[in-house]
């Protein structure tokens, strides 16, 4: 059986030694969980029989500690390690000690913190069975000294981090000289294990229970429900530490007083039915536990695998890549103007065509004859005919009213313009962060690069409106061909609208008032075809044809191409641990495919 736990065991190794964390599947182990001076140390030396872990006040634990324990029976004496520096094996385990407190504070500095990142300890020996614990810092109410304010909180969303993983066997150790109900580690146990399928309580300092009937019925187990048992220790008192009485002398006192003061269960109390008990409890349930460990394992192979196929693998040619990106950025864009091979619902073609149908058109369709135009017209009439009454209106009233009513065009048609090249830019924008997500050097210089050049040809786009327009107000065209087709039936209309007693003057107001509306509406129309035909033809196929020339141009230089093709660090990052991950799980597959 022990090489159940002796793979278990290899597994976490796997992990940690890659700097990976093994909770994604979720080991079978026994985590040891208790407030803080509750002797959770002393049972842990007690179960390894040697004092070597540190102590002190306050937190002393503040990492995980994986006690990983191996039995060697060709050894003569035992002997300790730690994963970080495996090739150093320790025969003085007041050593192991002293390189724990080094390297917590290596992680966690001085100042009392806790850190989630375990020390793995390794101990062989010829006397002990196989087993592993992982013990974790005391849950802390008030903070002491340089603790943080929010020890409490820290301590136990550490201790709940492996309590909550439901293969975790829970051995929660609490002292007997306190009322049980208000233990810290009962608590802990219930709320992740509230029928107690997988806790197992211990009891310190049992020496100092009161011997009551209720004390007696705790002992035995009729008054938690924890199924897998309540197992009472004492462990040495700090006086007994300072006069050096050993580990060993020690448990010959604890057998002795089980003995002598609780012989109905003394076969069930002390450290060394614990160590024996735990090591039974561990293996059935990591052989349990193997068939769904196997799954997972696998499973998470297989999510590894794809996280490293999505980001793809490390760059080598990167000058290759870097002509590759730009030509696919271009491709994309054109791609996504055009609405060719565009995954999206919603492409940048459609978003110009809703400009083009909505905003250019519904612009255009704001600017009216002004409401005192009639005014305007009698005034412009009276100013072309001198002193004498006009019998007939000059062709200069109508072409000067028209002329000025379509300056009144140029505001929203440059606003269609500048809203067209908005529209534009956010599918730079978007096609640069689909394309260059992993590269941000790469990606904010072609943004860079392409939103110059279209400003450039938006510059063109708005010369050549400004030309347009400055040609129509120029040169108003009554022979227009829509304008001669359509003026026979306005003034038609008009003279029928027309009354009998109307004065000359103010019909002829009425006629160039709606002259003006039919001519007004033939430019509007143009507009509508000339402003679309304007975007498509300067800001986006010309700029689309300048495009990769302008990249490769700015971009493809050997100098640059270090900076351009350097990856986000966290895509860099997140590769790493993924391809860490997966070589931790590969192996750990092997591993269990040998139990199997």
């Amino acid at each position: 059986m022990d090489k159940f736990l002796k793979v278990v065991n290899e597994i976490q190794d796997s992990f940690s030694t890659v700097g990976a964390s093994p909770d994604i599947i979720k080991l079978p182990q026994i985590v040891v969980v208790g407030s803080q001076s509750t002797g959770k140390s002393s049972v842990l030396e007690s179960i390894v029989r040697k004092d070597f872990l540190p102590r002190g006040c306050g937190i002393v634990t503040r990492r995980p500690l994986i006690i990983q324990i191996t039995q060697d029976l060709s050894l003569s004496q035992p002997m300790g390690s730690l994963l970080h520096d495996p090739d150093t094996w320790y025969y003085d385990f007041e050593e192991i000690s002293r390189e724990i407190i080094k390297n917590t504070d290596k992680v966690c500095g001085s100042n009392k913190g806790i850190s989630h990142e375990p020390i793995t300890i390794k101990v062989v020996s010829p006397d002990l069975p196989t087993l592993t614990l992982v013990d974790l810092p005391g849950v802390t109410k008030n903070p002491v000294g340089d603790q943080p304010d929010d020890i409490e909180k820290q301590t136990v969303d550490l201790v709940m981090k492996y309590a909550e993983n439901p293969h975790s066997i829970i051995l929660a150790v609490s002292p007997g000289n306190v009322d049980i109900a208000n233990s810290e580690a009962i608590k802990i146990a219930r709320q992740v294990d509230p029928t107690g399928e997988r806790t197992i309580a211990v009891i310190t300092k049992v020496d100092l229970m009161e011997k009551t009937e209720e004390n007696m019925n705790v002992l035995q187990g009729k008054t938690l429900p924890i199924k897998l048992g309540i197992v009472g220790v004492i462990n040495r008192n700090q006086k007994q530490i300072d006069e050096d009485l050993s580990i060993e002398d020690s448990l010959e006192k604890e057998s002795d007083y089980f003995r002598t003061n609780f012989s109905y269960v003394a076969d069930q109390m002390g450290t060394v039915h614990l160590t024996n008990r735990l090591c039974n409890i561990l293996m059935n349930h990591v052989k349990n536990c193997l068939p769904e460990l196997v799954m997972r394992v696998a499973e998470q192979r297989r999510v590894q695998e794809e996280v490293l196929q999505q980001l793809g693998p490390p760059v080598e040619d990167k000058m290759g890549m870097l002509a590759d990106y730009i030509r696919i950025f271009c491709q994309t864009f054109d791609d996504e103007i055009s609405g060719r091979s565009c995954p999206r619902d919603e492409t940048g073609g459609m978003a110009l065509r809703e400009v083009f149908e909505k905003l250019v058109c519904e612009e255009l369709e704001k600017i009216k004859l002004p409401d005192n135009i009639e005014k305007d017209i009698e005034i412009e009439i009276r100013k072309t005919s001198g002193p004498k009454p006009a019998l007939f209106t000059p062709n200069i009233v109508f072409s000067n009213l028209a002329s000025k009513t379509l300056r009144s065009f140029q505001v929203p048609v440059k606003h269609a313009i500048k809203v067209t090249s908005e529209t534009v830019t956010d599918i730079i924008t978007t096609t640069g962060r689909d394309v260059f997500g992993s590269y941000p050097n790469l990606k904010r210089e072609v943004h860079q690069i392409a939103t110059n050049l279209l400003h450039t040809k938006l510059k063109k786009a708005e010369g050549f409106i400004n030309d347009y327009m400055t040609l129509e107000v120029t040169y108003i065209n009554t022979n227009h061909k829509l304008f001669t087709l359509n003026r026979p039936k306005v003034e038609a209309d008009n003279n029928k609208n027309e009354k009998d007693n109307m004065p000359f003057e103010q019909k002829n107001v009425k006629m160039i008032k709606s002259l003006l509306e039919l001519y007004l509406g033939i430019i509007r129309y143009q507009l509508t075809d000339v402003i679309p035909k304007c975007v498509m033809c300067f800001l986006v196929s010309e700029f689309n044809a300048a495009l990769h020339k302008d990249l490769i141009k700015q971009l493809f230089n050997p100098e640059r191409v270090d900076t351009l093709i350097m990856e986000d660090p966290a895509i860099e990052e997140k590769r790493k641990r993924a391809s860490q991950m997966l070589a931790a799980l590969q192996k750990a597959e092997v591993m269990t495919s040998v139990l199997e």
